[in-house]
């Protein structure tokens, strides 16, 4: 029989993940938009921005990938439209299945967990889940390292229950939901088993490892070949996606291409990630379940091995941690139940430590998913605005192109237009809209290459803009074609929505926020306003008015 508070978290974690994260949370890479959101919209919708990761000529990103998607949501598009609904529902109806499976998923190792460990370590573990920041917008997002982190779920399951019986099922079990995560989400995220396999080979006989080793090896080759089967269909090649992102990334990689051209980060830019998506005692009782739980080293060996990798590599990102974030929340319970176990002889100070340890972490998740809402979800808010008038039109974006969700909220006959600004990278162009989904993805398209080179056919006139969009500072007149603080009268901003300054607000107003009455009535405002403040400026859709005057 569950505890109401179980109950309760379980209540939480399903309204957070099918209601409120597909709703609230931000789209927080670019890479998301036109790696994945634009090709499946591609694959729905027929147009969409294409990547020079997806010419024939480089081929490093995988349509099998949007698969389970496309087919759950090609049945629904038709009835989007003739309800009159908006496209982006089918945005939003993306993100609940995507948060569905993250449920499911994180209900299986809850299972596990009171099964394996105890009733305790499973309700502090879905505590850790519910208020953790980091999940918070990264189970919602249509990235593979998000795909990798919740599929991960599946191996930490399999790893528990291998732990405890040591049965050869257990283990392979595991390694299925690593390949998965690997060869279908990102190839990287193979490393992750690596301490699993060798506790395996240092603790059975000869036979046992080679039977376990045929066994997981057929697994691992027919996830391969039906997930490289799909790509090489729709490239027209033989196309091992998984293979590819690894040539690119690491055994090709120069000066030219690869990684790094994208730019590249300090050592520390890990660990100051970690302490925006994880609050501190979540990040504490971690360190503490790590050390003193010795039994689940090869669990804890993942995600040290994670850490080592990508500190040495120069190009970082803060989504290239998502696939250890379940394995913190794992170390961080049983850290907790430690701490718990050890303070067992005065009730009253374990009662008000774990009191200080909830509070507190609730407090900070929540200042901090509620500065990530506030702060940044602004585009997702303005494309939604965007006027449907009938008949052709071009949605344009200069300098904050990174910032465009996706071609799913425009209208059927409305595309996304770049105009020349600032940046001197290179930018998506078009799929091809023809009546072949197939011959568009197999056809190479023009000026795309690997080493981020601009390219000027991927912009459009000033002048062909139906509506501009772009955040309230003024530009570089030498750079952007169109400056919003200088726009003339044939320009009309009909919609805006507040984004935060980053140029003027300060670090902890960006990354946490408070209620703005609780703000007003704080003591000491001339103090704590050197550390916290937060400005923001207009998001706005620009509509021409040429046509009205």
């Amino acid at each position: 029989m569950r505890s109401s508070s179980t109950l309760l978290l379980v209540a939480l974690l399903l309204v957070s993940r099918l209601f409120v994260q597909p709703f609230y949370s931000l789209i927080s890479d670019c890479d998301e938009t036109f790696n994945y959101w634009e090709p499946l919209n591609f694959l729905l919708r027929g147009f969409g921005k294409q990547t020079w990761e997806y010419s024939p000529d480089y081929s490093i990103r995988s349509w099998a990938f949007l698969l389970p998607l496309y087919a759950s949501l090609s049945p629904i598009r038709k009835f989007v439209g003739a309800l009159g609904l908006t496209p982006s529902t089918l945005f939003y109806l993306a993100r609940s299945l995507l948060g569905l499976y993250s449920f499911v998923m994180e209900w299986l190792l809850f299972c596990e967990l009171e099964t394996t460990l105890s009733s305790h370590t499973a309700t502090l573990w879905l505590f850790f889940q519910v208020f953790n920041p980091g999940w918070f917008h990264a189970s919602v997002e249509l990235l593979p390292s998000s795909f990798a982190m919740v599929t991960m779920l599946g191996f930490l399951k399999y790893a528990l229950r291998y732990l405890s019986n040591r049965s050869e099922k257990a283990f392979v079990q595991a390694l299925i939901f690593n390949f998965v995560s690997g060869i279908l989400g990102w190839p990287f995220v193979l490393i992750l088993s690596t301490p699993l396999v060798i506790h395996y080979i240092f603790t059975h006989t000869i036979w046992g490892v080679l039977s376990a080793g045929v066994a997981s090896f057929a697994r691992l080759v027919a996830v391969a070949v039906c997930v490289f089967a799909i790509d090489s269909a729709f490239y027209g090649k033989f196309t091992p996606v998984a293979w590819n992102i690894v040539m690119y990334n690491v055994i090709a990689a120069d000066e030219k291409s690869g990684p790094n051209i994208f730019g590249v980060e300090p050592w520390y830019y890990y660990p100051l990630n970690l302490l925006l998506n994880f609050p501190l005692p979540t990040l504490g009782t971690c360190a503490i379940g790590i050390i003193t739980n010795i039994r689940l080293v090869s669990i804890w060996g993942s995600l040290l091995i994670w850490m080592a990798v990508f500190l040495l590599q120069p190009h970082k990102e803060e989504r290239f941690l998502y696939p250890i974030y379940a394995t913190v929340s794992l170390a961080a319970s049983v850290g907790a139940v430690n701490v718990w176990k050890r303070l067992s002889t005065s009730k009253h100070l374990r009662n008000l430590s774990f009191l200080i340890l909830h509070v507190s972490i609730v407090l900070q998740s929540s200042m901090r998913v509620l500065a990530l809402v506030s702060n940044y979800t602004a585009p997702l808010d303005v494309y939604s605005h965007l006027p449907n008038n009938g008949g052709p039109q071009t949605v344009c974006v200069g300098r904050e192109w990174y910032h465009f969700p996706a071609s799913i909220f425009l209208a059927e006959d409305s595309r996304l237009g770049f105009v020349k600004s600032g940046f001197d990278g290179l930018l998506p162009g078009d799929f091809k809209e023809t009546h072949s989904i197939f011959n568009s993805i197999r056809e190479i398209p023009y000026g795309m290459n690997n080493q981020n080179v601009f390219d000027s056919s991927k912009l459009v006139s000033a002048d062909s803009c139906d509506y501009y969009i772009d955040i309230m500072l003024p530009s570089d007149g030498s750079r952007d074609v169109l400056d919003p603080t200088k726009l003339g009268s044939d320009w009309k901003c009909i919609y805006k929505a507040p984004f935060i300054d980053s140029s003027r607000s300060k670090f902890f107003g960006r990354a946490f926020a408070l209620p703005e009455k609780l703000l007003a009535i704080l003591p000491g405002q001339k103090y704590w306003t050197r550390f916290y403040q937060a400005y923001h400026l207009d998001y706005c859709i620009f509509e021409r008015q040429n046509e009205y005057v």
